[in-house]
């Protein structure tokens, strides 16, 4: 009786799953939840205390646990020649130039991130070592496996996809060898067709573009350009320096050399207005996104001809693009395309789990159907029981209350905390961890910007709808479970949700059906059936800067200093 444990150890974004020994996921969740630190840089997925519990929680005494971890075992091993060779030493790195180079990072950034790669595989494994000494006493771990960045990405992505057979292109800012590669997925098995090489990537270009802009890709700030880009216009010079960053010749996409490179940047920057660093450049913004989107159409084009397929599967970190996503159906092929729940490198703790699985158990394959996204952490509703002997606004309901009780109260305006059942996996809110608005008035998303998100005011909402009336609302709708696309709102429906309709007339959707979510899609019908409106505004339960709550102090300590109206918490209820 095996249990896995995946952990995602790249510099940013770590997490941890836990597979019981059917490999059926037991758990899965971002660190930086449990840590309640952005993106969590430079932090172990698994650290001890943590793991104690999930330990006890999830994996019985005496079992055996293999763990599993997502960068291969040859670049492991490259990575510890450079060390050895004195290339991660802090005197190594400041000998190298700060300027900007092939990747479009600068020459010492990169080398610090790699430096900070190695480290996480050197302690892949060791804080769950400790929890289960911890926890048990023991640590009954049979032996460590490593497996390919990109192939846990497309294990992840392809295997928690409806399809038994698709194309799936993987495209982020750093792999082994490059930052994208291409497999096919055939009969349930994943195969690499091409794997690109260089230190160039798509995913560094968006992050060097949200620099330019005025924001900053370290503290993840690529959101923003999506969100600003619809605000911006194609201005002809930035687009013309933009396009100088790379070219395609037939399927083939490559990039500029350092010097044009530094070149263009510092074009670019000769031209920014002064008040970008307080509002942002939409222009760049806009020309960022078109020129990203022109990349993409590349390697997507490639992954065509290499696999063709009516079904694509997408992710790595570029995959979280919405605004993209939605324009990939119908080109190239594709008729279908799935992203995951969480398709940048959180994800790659399940992907890593289920190869290594994989590789202990021959012929196994992973459960059809997409998964679910609620496998993180539950809350305790503990603090909000202690709560009632000094809080008189405290209440519980009765479970068939919730719903509609909560549906009134958005039908008034209240700005409502929404906190059910298990975390999400992945970065979007799916109504489980959600801040939930009456997505009517056209204030609404001023609101909440001003009262709780507290940030940029051309920062959208997303619309959760029930997904039975998707058709009716949206152009050529898609079924979007994981937020993870933005189609365009019919003309006729867009003045009776306006907070939720973006300047350029899209929303990123959340199709919600009662078999996904029977609470959320409880809520929404309640919501529709006093208003005719079947869509509610849904955005993370955070501000801006922060991850999304993790516990019920969390999710109290934001209601009593923000603008929120109302609070609940699996049955409770909290009003101001």
């Amino acid at each position: 009786m095996t249990y896995t444990i995946g952990l995602a150890t790249t510099f940013h974004d770590p997490a941890v799953a836990i597979l019981d020994p059917a490999g059926e996921v037991l758990f899965a969740e971002a660190t930086e939840r449990y840590l309640q630190y952005k993106r969590a840089p430079n932090c172990e997925p698994d650290p001890a205390p943590r793991m104690e519990g999930l330990l006890k929680r999830y994996i019985p005494e005496g079992a055996q646990i293999r763990i599993a971890t997502s960068w291969g075992e040859a670049f492991t091993g490259f990575l510890d020649q450079m060390s050895r060779a004195g290339s991660f030493s802090l005197d190594a790195l400041l000998k190298l130039s700060p300027e900007l180079n092939r990747s479009l990072v600068p020459e010492r950034t990169e080398r610090a991130l790699i430096a900070s790669l190695h480290t996480g595989q050197q302690r892949a494994g060791l804080g769950t070592l400790l929890g289960l000494d911890r926890a048990f006493g023991k640590a009954d771990i049979t032996g460590l496996t490593r497996h390919g960045h990109h192939l846990s990405h497309a294990a992840y992505a392809c295997w928690s996809s409806p399809f038994s057979d698709a194309a799936c292109l993987i495209v982020d800012g750093m792999g082994e060898t490059g930052a994208s590669a291409i497999f096919a997925l055939k009969d349930g098995a994943i195969t690499e067709v091409k794997r690109h090489r260089g230190r160039e990537s798509i995913g560094f270009y968006f992050g060097l573009v949200t620099d330019l802009a005025g924001f900053d890709q370290a503290k993840g700030e690529e959101w923003k350009i999506m969100g600003l880009a619809p605000y911006g216009k194609t201005d002809a010079e930035l687009m013309a320096l933009l396009r100088k960053l790379y070219r395609i010749e037939g399927h083939k996409l490559s990039f500029a050399d350092a010097a044009t490179v530094r070149s263009v940047s510092q074009d670019i920057l000769a031209r920014r207005p002064p008040e970008a660093l307080e509002q942002g450049w939409a222009d760049l913004a806009r020309c960022g996104q078109d020129v990203f989107a022109e990349m993409m159409e590349a390697l997507l084009s490639e992954t065509a001809a290499l696999v063709p397929s009516d079904n694509l599967v997408l992710a790595g970190g570029c995959a979280l693009n919405s605004s993209f996503n939605g324009k990939i159906v119908g080109r190239h092929g594709f008729a279908r395309v799935f992203v995951p729940s969480a398709p940048a490198d959180d994800g790659n703790a399940i992907g890593a789990a289920w190869l290594s699985h994989a590789q202990a158990n021959p012929g196994w394959r992973a459960p059809r159907g997409p998964q679910t996204p609620y496998l993180g952490s539950t809350v305790s509703t503990e603090p909000l029981e202690r709560m009632q002997a000094w809080e008189p606004r405290l209440r519980k309901l009765a479970p068939d209350e919730v719903a509609p009780t909560t549906a009134r109260l958005l039908t008034e305006g209240k700005l409502i905390g929404w906190v059910q059942g298990r975390a999400e996996f992945g970065p979007r809110a799916l109504g489980n961890r959600s801040i939930l608005a009456d997505p009517r008035p056209a204030n609404a998303k001023d609101l909440l910007n001003a009262k709780v998100k507290y940030r940029e005011a051309f920062r959208p909402f997303a619309p959760s709808i029930l997904a039975e009336h998707g058709a009716a609302w949206f152009e050529h709708y898609q079924d979007a479970p994981y937020m993870e696309r933005t189609l365009v709102w019919k003309d006729a429906v867009r003045a009776h949700v306006p907070a939720v309709v973006h300047e350029d007339g899209t929303g990123r959707l959340q199709s919600v059906t009662a078999e996904r979510n029977p609470r959320y899609h409880a809520l929404i019908s309640a919501f529709h059936a006093l208003t005719g409106v079947p869509v509610v505004l849904n955005t993370s339960f955070n501000i801006m800067g922060k991850p999304i709550l993790h516990t019920a102090e969390d999710a109290i300590l934001m209601f009593y200093t923000s603008g929120l109206d109302a609070l609940v918490v699996e049955d409770w209820l909290l009003v101001k």
